[in-house]
């Protein structure tokens, strides 16, 4: 398990690799904030990288955490 900003979230989604984070970790944490800056923010803005770690938040092996 490990715990993430928004950074790595993003550009690994937006290299397609985002599943490397799984690869080592299988399991993620980020905090609500890191939610809402990733996908809420990115949806709004129709980027690709926001649906793809939302995709992973509801496979399940990136999970939030409330701080």
């Amino acid at each position: 398990m490990i715990v993430s900003n928004a950074t790595p979230l993003i550009y690994l989604a937006k290299l397609g690799r985002l599943h490397l984070l799984k690869d080592f970790f299988q399991e993620v944490i980020i905090p609500e904030e890191v939610k809402r800056v990733v996908v809420d923010r990115g949806k709004e803005q129709n980027s690709v990288d926001a649906f793809v770690v939302e995709e992973a938040l509801k496979e399940g092996w990136i999970k939030i955490k409330k701080c």
